[in-house]
């Protein structure tokens, strides 16, 4: 149990103030975008999925959080604000609802949360970080293994050997890691082949989460190279070749 964990625990979730929220469905909505920000979320299991979605309705998954997480980040302003995304039921869930009222009295009493809230900030900023870098230098496949070793870790095997399902579809793979559904479809009917994925409705099987991270270690062994040669090849290019 993290310290960020131990003092939400023993400083809010006792409160009558606070709220929880038993079982929730995949698909149930906790907040919207652009919907104030009335409350931080702390999630005690499953998972849930923050999806920020533009003018043209193009969606982008930002990140999906796990058990021990906090969400509803913009509940931490000092000035009121509004969801910056949509939040969103993945696997069954309970959570803690904390007022937002009740986030700044205890935040304001206590240097320890406060400090430690401050840390989970600078988590979410390096896991944004983390993902822009994904985006920009890294492949597909890339991108897809290490997603999907990362999501691994957030869930107990089924049973034993039965490997780690994830209750992600396809089309949600592809938001999560910025590709079209075509390009993730045919990416990961690849790595079903190599025996590192198994693909069904609406399900994602990992059957051996060190086989995938051995990949994802691969993969980041080759891309420093791939991306050198890359940048070489550009600015001969800008300066007329050779």
């Amino acid at each position: 149990m993290t310290p960020l964990v131990n003092a939400v625990r023993s400083t809010l979730l006792s409160s009558p103030e606070v709220s929880r929220l038993v079982s929730l469905r995949r698909s149930t909505s906790l907040f919207s975008q652009g919907q104030q920000a009335e409350a931080l979320y702390f999630l005690e299991d499953g998972l849930i999925k923050l999806t920020r979605t533009n003018s043209s309705a193009d969606r982008v998954i930002l990140a999906i959080v796990g058990p021990g997480e906090l969400l509803g980040d913009e509940a931490l302003a000092r000035e009121p604000a509004i969801h910056q995304s949509d939040a969103e039921v993945l696997s069954t869930a309970s959570l803690w609802r904390i007022p937002r009222d009740l986030l700044h009295r205890s935040a304001g009493d206590n240097a320890d949360l406060s400090s430690w809230l401050l840390d989970h900030l600078l988590h979410h900023k390096l896991m944004l970080a983390r993902k822009v870098e994904l985006l920009c230098l890294h492949d597909v496949e890339y991108r897809i293994v290490y997603y999907l070793a990362e999501l691994s870790s957030l869930v107990e095997p089924s049973e034993p050997g039965g490997g780690h399902q994830l209750p992600l579809t396809q089309a949600e793979l592809a938001d999560l890691i910025g590709a079209t559904r075509e390009t993730t479809s045919t990416t990961l009917n690849q790595l079903e082949r190599r025996g590192l994925v198994k693909l069904s409705r609406r399900l994602l099987t990992i059957p051996s989460l060190v086989g995938l991270r051995e990949a994802t270690r691969q993969k980041e062994s080759i891309a420093p190279a791939v991306l050198h040669a890359s940048t070489s090849s550009m600015a001969l290019t800008a300066n007329g070749g050779i």
